[in-house]
């Protein structure tokens, strides 16, 4: 019998995962900075949508082009970031520049949570 064995991720690789999908998703070269909201709900559904800065022009970030494995990703940065109780998130905004420089904000949403309670 062959057992395969999950691998664990860590935090690092997740975060530099993520920045790779995002920057390969960008189609201009002459971007100034990227954004990714990011909401994991009830059994990990995650869900996310982005757009990135080029001159003083917004423009939607074709998520379709990020690999689909930052669902994954994002379950599993939840699961080690939330685990034991602490530090609860069900939004997030991965912030990346073109230098490869981010940033991450956990928030809590009540409201997001207090929806999908409704709905299940």
């Amino acid at each position: 019998m062959i057992t395969s064995k999950k691998q664990i991720m860590t935090v690092d690789e997740i975060y530099s995962s993520i920045g790779q999908g995002i920057s390969n998703a960008i189609e201009e070269s002459n971007w100034t900075n990227a954004k990714l909201d990011i909401e994991v709900v009830g059994n990990g559904v995650v869900g996310y949508t982005g757009d990135y800065r080029v001159d003083n022009t917004t423009v939607n970030l074709s998520v379709r082009k990020i690999p689909r494995d930052i669902r994954n990703w994002l379950k599993e940065l939840h699961s080690i970031t939330t685990e034991g109780g602490k530090n609860k998130w069900n939004r997030a905004i991965f912030r990346l520049e073109p230098d490869g420089k981010f940033s991450i904000e956990f928030i809590w949403d009540q409201q997001l949570h207090d929806q999908v309670e409704e709905l299940n």
